[in-house]
């Protein structure tokens, strides 16, 4: 029986040979099995895998089905603990940045968008006291409250000299008092040029001094419902005389002095993703690897507003940021949703992958 089984193999093989096709043997059971080797897809900087002239054309592979099997995977690699009050929220999170009125622009935003939101962006000025009553607004939306600390009318370099220390500890005790955490930033957009606590008037120097103390005294005063947000400016380069964006690494107070990162960047026709954000989420990741996310993001109304706004929180999972604060105000651009069909539908699509 094994002659005549040799001889079958054997036949099969010739007969194959001579008609061009490889002859499928069954491999013997005890046979070692063979690992196949890796497929090389395009590099991690947009490069293609370009095949050898041998190898036979495939077929162009299906795009991968979002299942929920994938989103869900996908989100477990996020923490997804839902206790604002204690300074946790699931991740990716929805955020938004008004002007005050929160209750009414809150429930209008999650109408428009169905948008779970986990934040609320708010601006206050200091020397001033904390605003406690816009953050228990916030609290009792079971929200976490996100304070852009802007030092209008003062200088950095003397705040790192301590001259304002008695305002530091004054806002560090009412804080201490609030019965939940909030997110604190000091000093948005620090990096650019349109602030007075940002270039030509304040050097990284004296920018990275007055928060490292800003932070020491609310140590010292036991400060512990804090979540400290550095956030710079997605801008960087030289766009004219007197207007210069720095790298935001050049701005950074240390990994001591920070628990997030939010970058604030915008969309404006013609941008997408990379040519807003890459430059400064690079440089940040070869300098910490603490929780990035955007601290203000925003898609203007034109014809190219779904688009972006689906390539946005592609760029949100690819780069695994922990969320978004949207924008909804309108400044040189309308950035607001609602009313808008077909931007607020790009937008509901979206963000119901997020928790």
């Amino acid at each position: 029986m094994k002659l005549i089984g040799a001889v079958t193999v054997l036949l099969l093989t010739v007969s194959a040979c001579a008609s061009g096709e490889a002859a499928t043997v069954p491999s013997p059971a005890k046979q070692t099995r063979t690992t196949a080797s890796p497929t090389h897809g395009p590099s991690s900087v947009g490069g293609r895998h370009s095949p050898s002239k041998s190898a036979r054309p495939k077929a162009p592979r299906p795009s991968p089905v979002r299942t929920r099997h994938h989103q869900s995977s996908r989100l477990a690699s996020y923490p997804q603990v839902n206790n604002p009050c204690k300074g946790q929220v699931p991740q990716p999170f929805t955020g938004i940045a008004t002007d005050g009125h929160f209750g009414t622009k809150v429930a209008a935003f999650r109408r428009s968008t169905g948008a779970h939101l986990r934040l609320v962006e708010f601006y206050n000025r200091f020397p001033g006291s904390f605003q406690r009553r816009e953050a228990l607004q916030v609290v009792r939306m079971h929200e976490l409250p996100l304070i852009q600390l802007n030092p209008t009318r003062i200088s950095m370099a003397k705040i790192a000299a301590g001259a304002y220390d008695s305002s530091i500890r004054t806002y560090a005790r009412q804080v201490k008092s609030f019965p939940c955490h909030v997110v604190l930033s000091l000093g948005h957009e620090m990096n650019g040029w349109w602030y007075p606590w940002g270039l030509p008037g304040t050097t990284p120097y004296a920018f990275k001094a007055a928060w490292r103390r800003f932070f020491s005294i609310f140590a010292a005063e036991h400060v512990t419902n804090v979540i400290w947000s550095w956030d710079p400016s997605h801008e960087h380069g030289h766009f004219r005389s007197g207007k210069v964006a720095w790298p935001a690494s050049r701005w950074y107070p240390g990994n001591r002095y920070v628990d997030w990162i939010g970058i604030d960047g915008y969309f404006s026709p013609g941008h997408n993703f990379r040519n807003v954000l890459r430059f400064q989420l690079r440089n940040i990741r070869r300098l910490t690897h603490k929780p990035i996310y955007l601290a203000e993001t925003g898609v203007a109304d034109s014809a190219q507003e779904a688009r972006q706004i689906a390539d946005l929180f592609a760029g949100i999972w690819k780069w695994h940021l922990i969320g978004l604060v949207w924008f909804d105000q309108d400044r040189r651009f309308s950035w607001t949703l609602g009313g808008k069909p077909r931007k607020d539908a790009a937008f509901r699509r979206a963000v119901a992958r997020f928790p």
